[in-house]
């Protein structure tokens, strides 16, 4: 540990520099895979025909791994930032997807009829009922596949980032430096407050846009 601080200090621009970009590529993947992963899981949890149409689709998707098409997405993209945000979207956008499909599946019908019967269009039952009833599980779920985000991320940079300099990327940095320990060592750490830092940002969003999720709970205010 003391070796690696002192590595982490020696290189300290270079490791912000790698901190930066990695940070910059999970927060864009992460904001993609909401984009678009919450409307796709909410309109197939909650509309049937969409549900019996693309839940195969989806399932069948779902547990393929994003390292088992690295070649054939190197092939559609090359080594551009593109490819290296796709792989990590492809590893948080279905975690997203199913989360919000599994929540939007059990919204009691009594809320939906009760908003409808008031006059509510389409998009305010998914403004006022779906969204407010599914929104815990997904930000939940994304909390829980940072982990799995942080992985990808971090074989992103490496497998598919062989031509970046060790300060674009901590995955970079790491494999730069593979060869000290220390330094690499620094990288790996760096790699896991990332990891922690983007954990606490999300429940901390949880608690702000849910905060009917924690009445009750001890130190939900806090």
């Amino acid at each position: 540990p003391c070796q690696a601080a002192s590595a982490a200090g020696e290189n300290i621009w270079t490791l912000l520099s790698a901190f930066g970009f990695s940070a910059l590529r999970f927060l864009v993947a992460l904001a993609i895979s909401f984009f678009l992963g919450l409307p796709v899981g909410l309109a197939v949890g909650f509309e049937p025909k969409l549900d019996q149409f693309l839940s195969p689709l989806i399932y069948l998707l779902y547990p393929m791994p994003p390292v088992a098409l690295l070649l054939f997405l190197y092939l559609a993209f090359g080594l551009g930032e593109v490819v290296r945000l796709v792989v990590v979207v492809m590893a948080l956008f279905f975690q997203v997807v199913v989360a919000a499909q599994g929540a939007a599946k059990f919204i009691s019908p009594t809320h939906v009829i009760a908003v409808r019967s008031a006059g509510a269009s389409r998009w305010q039952v998914y403004w006022h009922v779906v969204i407010p009833a599914t929104l815990p599980n997904v930000l939940t779920a994304a909390r829980v596949s940072v982990g799995l985000g942080i992985t990808m991320l971090y074989i992103a940079e490496t497998k598919l980032g062989i031509l970046l300099p060790p300060g674009q990327g901590l995955g970079r940095f790491i494999e730069y430096y593979t060869f000290r320990a220390d330094i690499a060592l620094a990288g790996v750490v760096a790699l896991a407050i990332l990891g922690l830092l983007f954990y606490v940002l999300l429940e901390v969003l949880e608690r702000k846009l849910c905060p009917w999720k924690y009445v009750g709970v001890k130190g939900a205010g806090s």
